[in-house]
C-alpha cells in the first residue's frame, strides 16, 4: 500500500498513521464496521446543505482537509474530501441549527451488523447541561458574562471562520486554487496564529470524521473504513467463530514516526487504544502530538541500552577511522 505523508507545521501525518477509526470528545462516536454497504445519514449533507460556513469558506476548508489525508491521485485510494470530511465539520459547526443537535448519534445498533433498523440515524436529545456545554464549545461565549466567569471562550465557529479567512487572504488568488504541494508549503510556513488555531482543530476533526460512523457526515460510503480494511460495528450479529479463532493481524503502525518524527512505538492496531489517544488529546492537534510523544518515550532500561549501543557504535566508528588513517601513513 502506498502511504502518502502530509506535512503540516513540520509534522508528518500519513493515512496509515491516521488512527484506524476514532471519535473524540463525543463528536464522532467511534464504531467499527464490517460494511455491507453505505448507510444513510440522519441529516442530509452536501454543498447545498451547508449549515454554517459560506460556499467560499467551504472551498477553503475542503482544500485544507485534502492535505490532512490526501486521496487520488496522490494516493491510491480516496481521501478526506471524497469522504466528505469538510461537510461533516461544517455540520458540526452548525449542529444547533437542527433538532436534535448533531452531537451524539443514537444506538445501540446501526444496520451494518444485522439490525433491521439503523438507530444511529436518530441523534439524541441533549440535557440542559450537555446543551449548554456543547453550545459553548461550538459557538463560544460571545460576550455573555454568564459564560465568561473564568475567561472568554472562542468557539469552533469563530476559530474556523477566522483561520479560513486568514489562510485565504495569505495566498493571491485563494488557497483552494493552489496545487496540493503548494498548499502544504503554505500551511507549514504560515506564522499566523489564526491559521495555526484552525489547523489545530481541523486535523483531529478530519481524522474523527473520516474514520468515525458515517452518520456524522464523514466516512461517506464507508471510504475511511474500507481504505484501512477496518471491520467495523458487527453488533447485534457479533463475530463468527472463524473471526474469533482466526483474527486478522493488523500489524504495527508506525504512528510515532509519522506523527512526531521519532522512532516507532509498539503495535497500535487497536482502535480502542487509538480512540483513547484522540480522547486524551482534547481534540487538538498539539494535544495529539503530545500524547503520541509520551508513548514514544522509551522505558529507562531501554533508554540505557540504546545509550550503550550508541556509545559502542561510536567507538567502533572511531576505531575504524583510526585504522584507515594509520594505513594511509
Amino acid at each position: 500500500e502506498r502511504v502518502t505523508p502530509l506535512v503540516i507545521q513540520d509534522l508528518q501525518l500519513s493515512r496509515r498513521a491516521a488512527l484506524s477509526g476514532a471519535a473524540v470528545a463525543g463528536v464522532a462516536l467511534f464504531t467499527g464496521a464490517s460494511p455491507s454497504g453505505p448507510s444513510a445519514v440522519a441529516v442530509p449533507l452536501g454543498a447545498d446543505r451547508a449549515r454554517f460556513l459560506s460556499p467560499a469558506e467551504m472551498r477553503t476548508l475542503e482544500a485544507v482537509v485534502d492535505r490532512v489525508v490526501p486521496g487520488v491521485p496522490e494516493d491510491t485510494v480516496a481521501g478526506a474530501t471524497a469522504a466528505g470530511c469538510h461537510e461533516a465539520i461544517d455540520a458540526l459547526l452548525g449542529a444547533f441549527t437542527v433538532s436534535p443537535p448533531r452531537i451524539y448519534a443514537g444506538g445501540p445498533f446501526s444496520d451494518r451488523g444485522g439490525s433491521r433498523t439503523n438507530h444511529f440515524e436518530d441523534f439524541l436529545r441533549l440535557d440542559r447541561y450537555e446543551r449548554k456545554a456543547w453550545r459553548l464549545r461550538i459557538e463560544g461565549s460571545r460576550g455573555r458574562k454568564s459564560l465568561e466567569r473564568n475567561s472568554r471562550v472562542k468557539g469552533y465557529q469563530r476559530t474556523y471562520r477566522e483561520g479560513l479567512a486568514a489562510l485565504d487572504e495569505s495566498v493571491p488568488g485563494g488557497f483552494a486554487n493552489l496545487p496540493g504541494p503548494a498548499r502544504d508549503l503554505v500551511l507549514r510556513g504560515s506564522d499566523d496564529p489564526r491559521v495555526a488555531a484552525m489547523v489545530d482543530l481541523a486535523v483531529p476533526h478530519t481524522i474523527e470524521f473520516l474514520y468515525g460512523a458515517p452518520e456524522y457526515g464523514g466516512n461517506r460510503d464507508l471510504i475511511g473504513w474500507e481504505t484501512i480494511d477496518f471491520e467495523g460495528d458487527t453488533q447485534p450479529r457479533g463475530y463468527t467463530r472463524e473471526e474469533v479463532e482466526n483474527p486478522e493481524s493488523s500489524g504495527p503502525l508506525d504512528v510515532v514516526t509519522d506523527l512526531v518524527g521519532v522512532g516507532p512505538v509498539a503495535a497500535m492496531g487497536s482502535p480502542e487504544l487509538l480512540h483513547g489517544l484522540l480522547a486524551s488529546s482534547g481534540g487538538r492537534f498539539e494535544g495529539l502530538r503530545e500524547e503520541v510523544g509520551r508513548l514514544a518515550e522509551p522505558a529507562p532500561e531501554v533508554a540505557e541500552q540504546l545509550r550503550r549501543m550508541r556509545s559502542m557504535s561510536d567507538a567502533l566508528v572511531r576505531s575504524a577511522r583510526a585504522g584507515v588513517m594509520g594505513e594511509g601513513r
